[in-house]
């Protein structure tokens, strides 16, 4: 559930330089963000593309406008970073890798998850989400993914073979269109998360970790999952806040400078959830999806927006659980409360 500022659209589909040699294209999504962004950077041999959103019919005829505005074709396209496993961000890969032949570079965490999630096992993987939010209160629901037939789906979302990506860790130095980048890996909003920071001028790719103006989803939706992701995410934004940024590229809005400040307001925004949780838990115990209806009310128009509400609620609940906050009770009926410790 990300939290927004009221009054500011999102940018429409567009193509624009937004540093020398850098290009962002926002593409439409079907999701309530509307667009995501990816970025080209352009060196004198071929470029490099940093997420690839999806493969709608609107989506590829921004991106085929989007290409021909800024001078780009396929054929030269050389390299691919995927930020991390979000449908948004991953779209398009494979198709881009097969068309190019690019070589792709992921987090060996969020590559696993490609290839569980869009590689053909999806419905076992969100058959696991469901069970387990299931126990924390969300009623059984129908899913996205199952309303779309198969086969329009794999043009929608379609990712490269494991064999074709070239994994990457943290602190390892990358050439991207004869640049040098820093991977930096920034679990939270998903746990192989990653941004590109460029030295030499300060320009910091952010894609999901830092955004201009919501705060992006941290959600806990399995067991399998890391254990702690809003713990991970403080973490990861402190991580960030020193960087000597120049300008911060963000998968969502607008590019912005500050990022120390706009790190601040968000940690500040998750200590505000925290106070409010505490205090609905003062009441009574509760579960997850009690909860989710009290902090996120008129904004659970969906199956979809009630899952992220009640995984975000439980990413909160659990770094409160670590903190020695609050406590975990499983009732008879296999439900699972929690009360302040």
């Amino acid at each position: 559930m990300q939290q927004s500022l009221p009054g500011q659209p999102e940018p429409l589909p567009e193509a624009r330089e937004v540093v020398a040699g850098i290009w962002k294209i926002t593409l439409p999504i079907p999701f309530p963000l509307q667009t995501v962004n990816m970025y080209a950077l352009v060196g004198n041999h071929g470029w490099t593309l940093v997420d690839t959103g999806m493969g709608m019919p609107e989506a590829r005829t921004a991106l085929t406008a989007a290409l021909q505005k800024a001078g780009l074709s396929i054929d030269t396209l050389d390299t691919i970073v995927l930020s991390h496993h979000h449908p948004d961000h991953v779209g398009l890969s494979g198709e881009l890798q097969e068309q190019s032949g690019a070589s792709v570079y992921m987090h060996p965490i969020d590559e696993a998850s490609i290839q569980v999630i869009w590689a053909g096992t999806m419905p076992q993987k969100f058959g696991r989400v469901s069970r387990f939010l299931l126990q924390h209160g969300l009623p059984p629901s129908e899913l996205w993914f199952t309303q779309v037939d198969p086969e329009a789906m794999r043009d929608i979302i379609r990712v490269p073979p494991h064999d074709a990506i070239t994994l990457v860790e943290d602190d390892q130095y990358i050439d991207l269109a004869g640049e040098r980048y820093r991977v930096i890996w920034t679990p939270g909003h998903s746990d192989g998360h990653i941004c590109l920071f460029r030295e030499r001028d300060g320009v910091f790719l952010a894609a999901d970790h830092v955004l201009p103006r919501i705060t992006p989803n941290i959600g806990l939706y399995s067991q399998y999952d890391r254990t702690n992701p809003l713990g991970d995410y403080l973490d990861s934004l402190r991580k960030v806040s020193p960087l000597p940024a120049s300008i911060v590229l963000p998968g969502h809005g607008e590019p912005f400078t500050d990022v120390a400040t706009r790190v601040e307001e968000i940690i500040e925004h998750h200590q505000q959830r925290e106070m409010q949780i505490l205090t609905l838990l003062d009441k009574q115990p509760q579960h997850a999806y009690q909860l989710a209806e009290q902090l996120f009310g008129h904004r659970l128009k969906n199956n979809e927006a009630r899952r992220m509400a009640v995984a975000e609620t439980l990413s909160h609940l659990e770094y409160l659980r670590y903190g020695g906050q609050v406590e975990q009770h499983k009732t008879t009926e296999g439900l699972i409360l929690y009360s302040v410790a």
